[in-house]
């Protein structure tokens, strides 16, 4: 079988490169993706688009405390400002987030990749997660994901959420995340035969 061409900059093969919709995002803080293992190996992931775009964010794959030791140590030793994205019985609207902490901004978002099953388990094996402010959205924009759907009605891929979150906490204009998004689901959606696209579920 022939090997198929990566692109060695989005890493998408070239039949589906999406270099020519790149453009950067800047953002006064630190993206954290702690990403499933499962999530890093799907295609269709949305999470893997944001450090194309957004030079101040990384994605760490794990599960539990264990695999993410590094950035565990990194947040308590440098007495960082980390909020979590992540909607549990403790989190607060982040539409609030000026009510809740006043004057203050975070250093770090963290945000959870992973199906919402998933997503439980991890938030439940990282209990140094539930120790940092945590915060949820009351209402959800639009949810753009076409190729990749969620059984829960209410639900956005990592990168809407994060997208989200930013123009909430900075007034970000995400604009070129969310086209970024568009264009790797037109490019997905010229080699998916249309039958495939709705057995879909949430990043």
């Amino acid at each position: 079988m022939k090997k198929r061409c990566i692109c060695p900059h989005c890493n998408y093969p070239q039949s589906v490169c999406i270099c020519a919709f790149i453009n950067e995002v800047k953002v006064p803080l630190q993206i954290t993706i702690l990403q499933h293992p499962l999530e890093s190996k799907h295609g269709k992931n949305t999470a893997r688009l944001l450090p194309l775009c957004i030079k101040n964010s990384e994605i760490l794959v794990g599960e539990n405390e264990q695999d993410f030791t590094g950035v565990r140590e990194r947040v308590i030793t440098t007495y960082q400002n980390t909020w979590v994205l992540y909607p549990n019985t403790d989190s607060q609207p982040l539409e609030e987030h000026k009510t809740h902490c006043p004057n203050v901004l975070p250093d770090r978002l963290i945000v959870i990749d992973a199906t919402w099953r998933k997503a439980t388990k991890m938030w439940q094996l990282n209990p140094w997660l539930h120790e940092l402010p945590n915060w949820h959205f009351n209402t959800l924009p639009q949810n753009q994901y076409r190729i990749r759907k969620s059984k829960l009605e209410h639900s956005l891929s990592s990168l809407e959420a994060t997208a989200h979150a930013l123009k909430l906490i900075y007034n970000t204009d995400t604009q070129p995340l969310l086209t970024l998004f568009d264009a790797m689901q037109k490019q997905q959606e010229k080699h998916t035969p249309s039958h495939h696209l709705n057995n879909r579920f949430k990043v």
